[in-house]
């Protein structure tokens, strides 16, 4: 059975695609086969009739996978927002189905799966049956899935509520979360709230601090395979 996880953030934007391309990287020099899926993307450029998700192209890159972007990357809206108001916006239905089949087809060919979320656990992907007043949000894709979470947030202020809170919505739901990842996605700013959040992140949060990732000026799929940074892949692999 193909083991894997899913990174998700505490908001868009804190770094998951880094910290999922260094996960692949870190994990490939352990001789293992990586996947990579960026199952919804939005904010992707259009090229003619096609939609080009920039995080999807980098973790194919990064993970050296010759599969077609269908599989990677299923779901992608033009327009910068939740998938559940770009749909709208721009007149498609997410299909859930297409986000399922990718990962089955990529997941029986590779020994782990690095699953990109979009945005937030809370973030809306779509209607669920049609309903009005019911969503089908990230978390409900990763408990379908099947896998355990990542969580990547910032170490500025307000981190440890947006990381508590997050972990805590994550377990209520029944998902193992084997660890958080502090990502510098901005230079340091030098606060005492950045010095002091991750010690107190250890001494809060029920599950371990496992990576600290600093600042990277050149994010390069080139870059990414020459940064000697720490993760605890171990605990990953688990």
């Amino acid at each position: 059975m193909t083991k894997g996880i899913f990174v998700t953030g505490t908001d868009t934007g804190v770094g998951k695609t880094v910290v999922s391309a260094l996960i692949i990287a870190a994990l490939k020099r352990q001789g293992i086969k990586v996947g990579a899926m960026k199952p919804v993307e939005t904010g992707c450029e259009r090229r003619g009739n096609v939609l080009l998700p920039a995080d999807g192209l980098f973790l194919r890159t990064v993970s050296s996978m010759s599969d077609p972007l269908e599989l990677i990357t299923p779901v992608r809206y033009e327009l910068p927002l939740a998938p559940f108001v770009a749909e709208s916006e721009e007149g498609m239905t997410l299909d859930l189905h297409n986000v399922f089949d990718a990962y089955k087809a990529l997941s029986s060919k590779y020994e782990f799966m690095v699953v990109e979320g979009v945005g937030g656990v809370m973030v809306p992907l779509t209607r669920r049956n049609g309903s009005f007043g019911s969503a089908y949000f990230v978390a409900d894709l990763i408990a379908d899935l099947g896998l355990q979470a990542v969580v990547v947030g910032r170490p500025v202020l307000g981190t440890i509520n947006h990381i508590l809170v997050t972990v805590s919505c994550l377990l209520a739901r029944g998902i193992r979360v084997a660890g958080v990842i502090i990502s510098y996605g901005s230079p340091p700013d030098g606060s005492v709230a950045e010095r002091t959040n991750p010690q107190a992140l250890k001494d809060l949060c029920p599950v371990p601090i496992i990576g600290t990732i600093p600042h990277i000026s050149d994010v390069s799929p080139e870059a990414v395979w020459n940064l000697d940074v720490f993760i605890d892949i171990e605990t990953l692999k688990q």
